[in-house]
């Protein structure tokens, strides 16, 4: 089965950002013409509307409009508010800001002349549509969450309420593998094992999950898989590369906070993260390792055994970025934790996953790591991606650890 990434079309669909111009009262218009025109240099147009109710940027052209802000913000929301030097600008809205850390109103105060507010505006914009899309999504659970997972289940309520996802059970019993024949050819030539017995037993397991998305109408999955490998021999490593390669977020260990973490991800950051395990932390290294990274993460890669069962095939080799984002939500999912490390080597170890990575932490990382962690399973994405994580939480009302 051959899945579409739908993924190119939704970013065709992505909402503008709303951005509310302010001047004083009865400002003539040619204040907010020159300030539109001044603004193109922050805003791309094709992504912001100019409108008077409902911001999501407060966007201050002159002192004396603080009034005028304050009644067009709403409690419980995150804005971002852009300000100069020019015409009291930046007085109004610091005593705005003010105002709304008061009560209770989450928001960023930038200068909208810095070289890094296109960015960050870039960023907000991204943040916000993949929330937006997050919402109504559903996550197939495939089996139960593993056993030994004491602190990284999220329950199907707190799921739907602050994220607006929604569990779906599913047994394993949903699939008969028995009578999956066919494996399509772009899974067999993507991973070419040598052991083409076993890497047909993986493609019709993919098979198998692939036939879930349309008849369960998923967005994404989480798999007991280790039940899977007690009954059958056989592992599901690499037909979750497959899916998440094919825009499907799917994690194993029916780890529903990763698999959460996963979807949040791919949606804001457009790319799926790797789940892994927390290995070992020693002074000021960390070391990760799982067996289903992504197949694009990768620089390079080839199968081997699974590495608890030494069964069935699983991905061995090296990601793909000097540094990276490493990232977590809670299983309250009041909190995330974000944090960037770079990338120290790719160990070979046997007492391992079979992919493994060492990066370097910073003292606060190692902090959380060592006394206050969110659980073993982290999520890891090439490059940098902390700013817009943050902006994520941000407008989640997630606590940023």
């Amino acid at each position: 089965m051959i899945l579409i990434d739908m993924h190119e079309e939704t970013y065709s669909l992505m909402e503008k950002l709303r951005v509310k111009l302010l001047a004083f009262p009865n400002a003539e218009l040619s204040v907010f013409d020159k300030g539109k025109k001044k603004l193109l240099n922050v805003f791309s147009q094709d992504k912001v509307e100019y409108v008077n109710d409902k911001p999501d940027i407060l966007m201050f052209l002159t002192g004396g409009s603080e009034r005028i802000a304050i009644n067009s913000v709403q409690e419980y929301k995150f804005y971002l508010i852009l300000a100069s030097r020019e015409g009291n600008s930046w007085a109004s809205a610091t005593e705005v800001k003010a105002w709304m850390n008061q009560h209770n109103i989450s928001s960023i105060l930038i200068n909208y002349d810095d070289e890094n507010a296109v960015e960050l505006i870039n960023n907000f914009y991204n943040a916000k549509n993949g929330i937006r899309r997050l919402h109504g999504q559903r996550l197939g659970l495939v089996g139960n969450p593993s056993d030994w997972l004491v602190a990284s289940v999220v329950s199907p309520f707190l799921m739907q309420t602050r994220l607006g996802v929604e569990q779906v059970d599913i047994s394993w019993n949903d699939i008969i593998l028995d009578e999956i024949t066919q494996v399509a050819p772009d899974f067999t030539s993507l991973f070419n094992s040598e052991d083409s017995v076993e890497l047909y037993e993986s493609g019709r397991i993919y098979e198998g999950l692939a036939s879930l998305i349309p008849f369960y109408k998923l967005n994404a999955l989480s798999v007991e898989c280790f039940s899977l490998v007690n009954q059958t021999c056989h592992t599901a490593c690499l037909a979750l590369s497959k899916l998440n390669l094919d825009g499907i977020p799917a994690g194993c260990e029916g780890d529903t906070c990763s698999a959460l973490g996963l979807m949040l991800g791919y949606e804001v950051c457009g790319i799926t993260p790797w789940m892994a395990n927390t290995v070992f932390i020693n002074d000021d290294k960390a070391l990760f390792a799982h067996c289903t990274g992504p197949a694009n993460l990768y620089k390079k890669f080839k199968t081997d055994t699974h590495y608890e069962t030494d069964k069935g095939l699983a991905l061995f080799g090296e990601l793909k970025g000097e540094t990276l984002t490493i990232f977590r939500l809670d299983n309250t999912l009041n909190k995330m934790f974000v944090t960037i490390a770079k990338v120290t080597d790719h160990p070979k170890l046997k007492t391992a996953c079979r992919t493994q990575v060492e990066v370097e932490l910073v003292t606060n990382a190692k902090e959380y790591f060592m006394n206050n962690p969110f659980g073993n399973h982290h999520l890891l994405l090439p490059g940098d991606w902390t700013q817009r994580l943050k902006l994520a939480a941000a407008l989640l009302r997630l606590e940023v650890i």
